[in-house]
């Protein structure tokens, strides 16, 4: 790479010298036929001999044509000396012209446009007094020809000077454009990467709560409840207990498999479900006898029409939700009792309400939250709501989910 670069470098430094030559030899060639202009130039009635004046202005003109090879590091220079050169001394406006073209492609205020429009003016004024110059050799010369040479020269030079840098400037705001447009999708595109990480987080989060934290809040109470019956236990049930704190374990453990496995699998593409996809009805009927595994007692009153064809992503939430319910329940109620209402239809979307007796103990009240906070923002996702309501002596909880005719895609 670096050979290449040092390789473009000298090819770039060779044309630039190529390119600073030929313009000072084209600027040789102007400084002679503006100096064959003017009468003044010259002893005698025709270009017999040079006079001082002449041989002034040539010189003058052909000594700055030494400014070139720095036209694009001082082109104001160049715009002043070239143009004193040009109105004061009448020489030709060469290299006025080189300096004023840089000037141009560059200018942004507003004084440096007066420059650029005096630079111009200074242009004009010249072919005006190289016309003057050309009418005051009357009959020794052809003036119709030069006044129409200097004409074409005038109106080529004006053409060159502003053609060139308008192009350059147009060329430049495209290409500022264009990084500017390029710089626009680089900060999107790391937006969007950003905001497909926040999301693959807050949906891992949710899974995290929605089944590892609960195997483990299940395992958690299985062992407090191991804990207080362990003196008073039977062997028999002291040996199915430990079965079903084992199964938990099994359960959190997969839990977490199934969700490190879901990490390495899709990397920065939002992970698919960890979950297996939802059974409908069977898969109500196992979350229920789980929780009623553990102690809790639940009188269902359940009026679902076609839920096995129900759209995953609403059998899922309700899941979820139904699981953390039960399992506020089992934490904060006194009589580790529920009443569960469920129905619902497509098209008229689907109700759940939960009622318990609410507990003694103040933690009911003033626990974290994070709970009904998991059962908001599930029921918010797919366009539900959740809302809570504090009895004298009950806690229900009331969610209404969106149910429509179509099937969905699995979320």
């Amino acid at each position: 790479m670096t050979t290449l670069r040092q390789r473009n470098r000298f090819w770039y430094v060779v044309l630039n010298i190529i390119a600073v030559g030929v313009m000072m030899f084209v600027g040789s060639v102007v400084a002679v036929l503006a100096t064959l202009t003017a009468p003044e130039n010259f002893d005698g009635a025709g270009y017999a001999e040079i006079s001082d004046l002449g041989a002034v202005r040539f010189f003058i003109g052909f000594l700055l044509l030494f400014l070139i090879p720095w036209y694009r590091k001082i082109p104001l220079a160049l715009v002043v000396v070239g143009g004193f050169y040009a109105v004061f001394l009448q020489g030709d406006p060469y290299v006025l012209s080189i300096g004023l073209t840089v000037w141009i492609v560059r200018a942004q205020h507003r004084w440096q446009w007066i420059i650029a429009g005096i630079g111009l003016s200074a242009i004009v004024l010249n072919f005006v007094w190289h016309g003057l110059a050309v009418l005051r050799w009357g009959d020794r010369i052809d003036t119709t020809v030069v006044l129409l040479v200097v004409l074409n020269a005038a109106f080529a030079a004006l053409g060159l000077v502003l053609s060139i840098s308008l192009t350059t400037r147009q060329r430049r705001r495209i290409r500022q454009a264009r990084e500017t447009v390029e710089a626009a999708e680089h900060d999107r595109a790391q937006i969007s990467t950003q905001m497909t990480r926040q999301t693959e987080r807050e949906y891992l989060a949710r899974e995290v709560h929605d089944t590892l934290a609960q195997r483990l809040t299940a395992l958690s109470l299985q062992t407090g409840q191991m804990q207080k019956s362990l003196a008073e236990a039977e062997p028999d049930e002291l040996v199915s207990a430990l079965q079903e704190t084992k199964q938990y374990s099994d359960q959190a453990l997969k839990d977490l498999r199934n969700l490190v496995t879901s990490l390495r699998d899709h990397g920065e593409i939002e992970p698919a479900v960890p979950s297996p996809a939802p059974g409908g009805f069977r898969d109500l009927k196992i979350l229920l006898d789980d929780a009623a595994d553990q102690g809790l007692t639940i009188h269902p009153q359940i009026m679902l029409n076609d839920y096995d064809a129900a759209p995953d992503k609403l059998q899922r939430a309700v899941l979820r939700i139904t699981q953390e319910a039960l399992t506020n329940v089992m934490r904060h109620s006194s009589d580790q009792t529920v009443q569960l209402r469920l129905e619902g239809q497509p098209g008229e979307g689907l109700h759940l309400q939960f009622t318990n007796a609410r507990s003694s103990s103040p933690h009911f009240d003033s626990g974290s939250g994070t709970g009904l906070l998991g059962i908001k923002e599930r029921a918010q996702l797919i366009g539900g709501t959740a809302q809570e309501e504090y009895l004298p002596e009950h806690f229900r909880l009331t969610i209404r989910l969106p149910w429509t005719h179509e099937p969905d895609e699995a979320t």
